[in-house]
């Protein structure tokens, strides 16, 4: 049986700015392509910010927008363990938005009125320069700033990035496992492909995340509060 659609949700704006699919795609960094160049060029604003998506439903934007992303409403088995997810692909945070609203009506069949939304955060590679570092993140920060791992690639012997999919999707609620960064804490942002089935080592191709956590959030919190140009969202039909 195919799911019933909920009626949509009256999305009342608290920050940000919806965004057309038009205006997400390559043309928004304003470049024109030839044979010579088939990429953008790598100018501002390509060579400052990243563009990253998270896919959720209407009701999750509502409350990020109000009151701040709040790590204890993450799952705690994810590949690199509770945090906030997002992609540099659109169309993966689609299907992201997608499975949860799927999830959601599963779970309130005689409910509506929600939606899948994207949300999309510009964040800024490398902290401003002419801006004095602070203790806490701000939106002039960037994704230098965060304590990292990163990992590049999810072949079936690259013992690194698995065996660290495997420590963190091994966590319970009743024994939530961190990263091990510093003796015992989390790193603040990690970044690496999805895995697909991580017991057998397999990751899904061309896909890739970037997970947020501990105080790492804060720096997409201070986006949030700053809203358009470096956070928008938009609801997926």
């Amino acid at each position: 049986m195919s799911p019933v659609r909920s009626r949509p949700c009256p999305l009342r704006k608290v920050r940000g700015t919806p965004f057309s699919d038009a205006a997400s795609g390559a043309s928004r960094h304003g470049q024109e392509r030839s044979n010579s160049d088939p990429a953008p060029r790598w100018f501002p604003p390509l060579s400052e910010y990243v563009i990253l998506w998270h896919g959720c439903t209407a009701q999750d934007k509502i409350g990020i927008e109000q009151h701040g992303i709040d790590l204890s409403m993450s799952a705690v088995d994810n590949d690199f363990g509770r945090g906030l997810y997002t992609t540099t692909l659109e169309r993966q945070a689609r299907q992201w938005a997608w499975e949860r609203f799927y999830k959601w009506q599963a779970e309130n069949p005689r409910k509506s009125g929600n939606q899948p939304v994207i949300l999309r955060f510009r964040v800024r590679r490398f902290s401003d320069p002419n801006r004095p570092l602070t203790e806490s993140l701000a939106a002039h920060d960037g994704l230098d700033r965060l304590r990292s791992l990163q990992f590049v690639r999810g072949h079936y012997f690259d013992l690194d990035y698995w065996s660290f999919v495997q420590h963190c999707r091994q966590s319970t609620v009743a024994d939530i496992r961190n990263h091990g960064c510093a003796g015992n804490s989390w790193y603040q942002m990690v970044c690496g492909p999805v895995a697909a089935f991580w017991t057998q080592r397999v990751a899904m191709a061309d896909s890739d995340q970037f997970s947020f956590h501990d105080d790492g959030i804060d720096l997409l919190n201070a986006l949030i509060d700053r809203g358009d140009p470096d956070y928008r969202w938009s609801v997926i039909t």
